[in-house]
């Protein structure tokens, strides 16, 4: 029993060098190595991040301008015991104004795609989320770049820390179909009336 225990021993010992050992340079590939005191932050093309959609625009002008012009022309003609006199007035005067004020907000949480990495690291991102409540379909498109430092630990950006930031927001339904001029309006406003 104790040459069978020897004989098994030997075999294995004489069959170790023909087994491929795992050396350190299979073990590591730099390009998907996370330490463990890493955070979950996205940084590869494919991976998901998280934005919060917080926009708020403000928009006023105003406009005056006034405009006067006056024009006189007197004459007189005086003969003997008669005087005669004649004059012309032209007064014009413009008076215009005019202001707009327009505001906006939108809130929205949408998940984006990393498109691809730039060398110095920043994150060019693209999402889509549409949403049909009630036969009103709603669709926000975004797309824009960030700095991997300002992604939070959770994958969670904010939209006013994407650069070239396009943010669409639109929607197709009832309300939107209400919002539209009908054929007439259309005419006069074409018509300037």
């Amino acid at each position: 029993m104790i040459d069978r225990c020897r004989r098994a021993w030997f075999a294995a010992l004489m069959l170790l060098p023909l087994c491929g050992v795992a050396s350190a340079a299979d073990l590591y590939r730099p390009e998907t190595y996370v330490p463990l005191t890493a955070d979950t932050r996205s940084f590869r093309a494919g991976d998901a991040l998280t934005v919060v959609i917080v926009e708020s625009s403000t928009a006023e002008s105003d406009a005056a301008s006034s405009r006067s012009r006056d024009f006189k022309l007197t004459g007189a003609v005086q003969g003997t015991t008669i005087r005669h006199g004649a004059g012309l007035s032209l007064d014009r005067q413009d008076d215009n104004s005019g202001s707009t004020d327009r505001s906006g907000n939108l809130q929205a949480v949408i998940t984006a795609r990393i498109q691809s990495v730039a060398p110095n690291g920043d994150l060019s991102l693209h999402g889509v989320q549409s949403i049909t409540v009630n036969g009103e379909a709603q669709r926000i498109e975004l797309s824009g770049v960030v700095r991997p430092i300002d992604v939070s630990s959770n994958n969670v950006v904010l939209s006013t820390r994407i650069s070239n930031a396009v943010i669409d927001y639109s929607g197709k339904g009832f309300v939107d179909r209400s919002q539209r001029q009908g054929i007439i309006s259309r005419l006069f406003d074409y018509l300037g009336l």
